[in-house]
């Protein structure tokens, strides 16, 4: 009895403490319910972006989403809270695997063209798959 006591503990301890931080999935970033739900007239920013500059675009996006988005858009705000805890989760992911941000004059926010929310949406869902094919 008391090898299988230790047994059950050591197993729901291991399992415990060794289980992998899934990465998130495409559902979780909240798009499509974004792109259904949430109204905007304002513009935002999204650029081309270059393999080193993806971790910096993540933050980027996050921050016209954190931004413009919460300020000046209609909807429920709760799709776009939940893309942005998503969004920090691969961004810390990124960066704990040595992808960090970039201060490349390519990666620069500033410097990415203005566009509509469903297009910046479009655009960001194109870097989720570029991230995930990788």
């Amino acid at each position: 009895m008391e090898h299988f006591i230790r047994t059950v503990f050591w197993i729901f301890t291991l399992s415990g403490f060794l289980q992998a931080a899934p990465r998130p999935a495409k559902s979780d970033f909240r798009i499509n319910l974004m792109r259904e739900s949430v109204k905007c007239v304002s513009h935002f920013k999204f650029n081309i972006f270059h393999d080193k500059c993806i971790t910096t675009a993540v933050d980027c996006v996050m921050k016209e989403l954190n931004g413009t988005a919460k300020v000046e858009c209609d909807g429920p705000k709760d799709y776009i809270n939940l893309a942005l805890s998503a969004f920090s989760l691969l961004r810390k992911e990124r960066q704990d695997k040595g992808y960090g941000l970039t201060n490349s004059t390519d990666c620069v926010c500033e410097k990415w063209r203005q566009t509509n929310f469903s297009e910046f949406l479009n655009k960001t869902s194109d870097l989720i798959d570029k991230i995930n094919s990788k």
